[in-house]
């Protein structure tokens, strides 16, 4: 039964390996892959326990020392004391760090030199870079000093003005890895127009804002990182990701679990609660409505004249919507006083924003009569429509409403904009 059980392993392992190796898009071993229960080690026992289980593409972090090279560490703080049992350090040498390796790590973490002899036994294995600081120089480092492995790394770039640097320096094949790009996806969009990626790469955050669908509307390749459970993997592929960063979730462990077909989309946490989130919406949405008072609406007491502003255009709105164009990164509407002033209210809000950002709702009440940051209520929105609802309880009668659309320049509508109280 055991061989039965390994020869059938084994064949799967080989047919996989076949399709990866005949694929464009790689799963990638997210530092090194884990080993037993443990992760981001970054070690020769991972690599060899993970190109064993089928993976072929590795991502490793890489740190400097104090001498100016490259080891195999994803920072000198949490991850030195998880390694080694120590205090956050400085940068040390590398003759330190290796020295460490052999007295206090259960792993051989590698150093530049020590992942390069791995990589010359393993000609079919990637490299996918993860370089926190001087990502450049690392790259023209490694580069340099290895150019014969030029087409079997794949460095990953944090900003797009990186991209040229690192295609001049014999790179053939990118990542954008977006954990450090503060922009949206419309920024996201407009950076790749000048670029040729092998694909982006993105947190579960950003994945679950659709932009994998964006991207795969435009031919880019995407993952996202980290996942480990084979129905958020599958939560992430609905959203249009096409492949994802692991520690532990191989494709012939996948396999096993697809041909078992007891696995769904809706077993993914995350799709739970994203269904969860959508139907509480509703349910609050639901309750704006059955509250009887209207303090503030744009279908009925919409004035412009009474509306005063900062970093806004008003544009020609149709009756009860509100279209503007803000000119700055703090562009706000100051609404008129509420009718009947209340010490709870909710706020219903249908907003077009042009890309991510932040949508707050500044008040004021009989005993603050200023906005201030103290009374503020902020909500995450994405590009495109959004519906909001907003509660409000105070000891003080609420008297004034400040909505701030958005912290970036560009078109907004504002759809809807009621406040009501029992």
């Amino acid at each position: 039964m055991f061989k039965l059980t390994f020869t059938i392993i084994a064949s799967l392992v080989s047919s996989l390996l076949f399709a990866q190796a005949n694929s464009s898009l790689l799963r990638i071993a997210h530092a090194g892959g884990q080993i037993g229960a443990t992760t981001y080690t970054n070690s020769i026992e991972a690599l060899d326990a993970n190109y064993e289980k089928g993976f072929r593409a590795f991502e490793i972090d890489f740190s400097w020392t104090s001498d100016h090279q490259l080891v195999c560490m994803h920072d000198w703080e949490q991850s030195f004391e998880r390694s080694f049992g120590l205090p956050p350090t400085a940068p040390i040498s590398l003759s330190d760090f290796e020295q460490l390796v052999r007295d206090r790590s259960a792993y051989k973490k590698c150093s530049l030199t020590s992942f390069m002899q791995w990589f010359a036994d393993h000609p079919q294995a990637l490299l996918v870079t993860d370089v926190k600081e001087r990502n450049l120089d690392a790259l023209e480092h490694i580069g340099s000093n290895y150019p014969q492995f030029l087409t079997r790394i794949i460095p990953q770039i944090y900003q797009p003005s990186e991209y040229t640097i690192v295609r001049e320096l014999g790179f053939e094949k990118i990542i954008w890895t977006l954990y450090k790009f503060s922009g949206g996806p419309l920024a996201v969009l407009n950076a790749i127009q000048d670029m040729e990626l092998y694909a982006i790469t993105m947190n579960t955050a950003r994945a679950e804002q659709n932009l994998g669908q964006e991207l795969d509307a435009l031919g880019i390749s995407s993952y996202v990182h980290t996942i480990n459970d084979y129905a958020d993997s599958l939560f992430f592929r609905s959203l249009g990701i096409d492949e994802i960063y692991t520690d532990s979730l191989s494709l012939p462990r996948e396999q096993v679990l697809m041909a078992a077909g007891t696995v769904t989309v809706s077993d993914s946490r995350r799709y739970q609660a994203k269904e969860t989130k959508s139907q509480n919406l509703v349910k609050q949405i639901s309750q704006f409505f059955s509250m009887p008072r209207v303090l503030y609406s744009l279908d009925e007491n919409f004035s412009s004249t009474k509306i005063t502003s900062n970093q806004v255009l008003f544009r020609d709105s149709e009756p009860g919507q509100l279209k503007i164009t803000a000119n700055g990164n703090d562009p706000y509407l100051n609404f008129p006083n509420l009718l009947n002033p209340s010490t709870d209210i909710k706020i219903y809000i249908q907003l077009n924003v042009p890309d991510n950002t932040t949508t707050e709702v500044f008040y004021t009440t009989r005993s603050n009569l200023n906005f201030s940051e103290l009374l503020t209520m902020r909500e995450q929105v994405v590009r495109g429509g959004n519906e909001i609802v907003i509660s409000i309880s105070s000891p003080d009668p609420i008297t004034r409403i400040r909505l701030d659309p958005g912290k970036i320049a560009g078109f907004y509508t504002i759809r809807k904009l009621e406040v009501r109280s029992n």
